[in-house]
């Protein structure tokens, strides 16, 4: 299998430094960019002192031009951001976003949870809020995947598998 490009948006944060970690040791992901707003022209391995962050390329501020080189897009970026790189999207591209951009399948939903105007409403139909291990080789189908936080997944993980083999009551989840 040959390699993925990928571009991390908001790599300097916590979640952008953790995925940044956890994708230098997958054997089929390159990180082609890492941006950042205040950190351009810093290494990664100024915020992480790791030693597997040393060979990564420099922060450089985000440019939709990138997204033509790259496979896969993280943001890890705050709420309303993932909406307005997911306009310059490519069809070879695959945007994963670690915010709630793409949780929520109507824009007025996200105006009353999030208290922000949806800016790419047009793109809620091409994602899949969606946990790999759960829904498995369906994801395929999207180009935007919005993913669960982490206290979500840490109940959705165990709980699905037991609701689906009708294991407890769920009227009172």
């Amino acid at each position: 299998m040959r390699k993925l490009n990928a571009l991390i948006a908001g790599s300097t944060g916590y979640i952008g430094i953790q995925l940044i970690n956890l994708l230098v040791r997958h054997k089929n992901i390159n990180i082609k960019y890492v941006c950042g707003n205040t950190s351009i022209g810093k290494k990664i391995s100024f915020y992480d002192k790791s030693s597997k962050l040393k060979n990564l390329p420099k922060i450089v501020k985000f440019n939709k031009k990138y997204l033509k080189y790259v496979d896969i897009i993280f943001t890890a970026l705050p709420n309303g951001e993932a909406q307005k790189i997911s306009k310059y999207l490519f069809k070879h591209n695959v945007l994963i976003d670690l915010a709630a951009d793409f949780r929520l399948k109507k824009s007025l939903e996200y105006l009353r949870w999030y208290k922000l105007k949806h800016k790419a409403k047009n793109k809620i139909k091409d994602s899949v809020y969606a946990l790999p291990e759960i829904i498995g080789k369906k994801i395929k189908k999207f180009n935007i995947i919005g993913c669960p936080g982490c206290y979500p997944t840490s109940v959705l993980l165990p709980l699905i598998p037991i609701v689906k083999k009708k294991l407890i009551l769920t009227n009172n989840i």
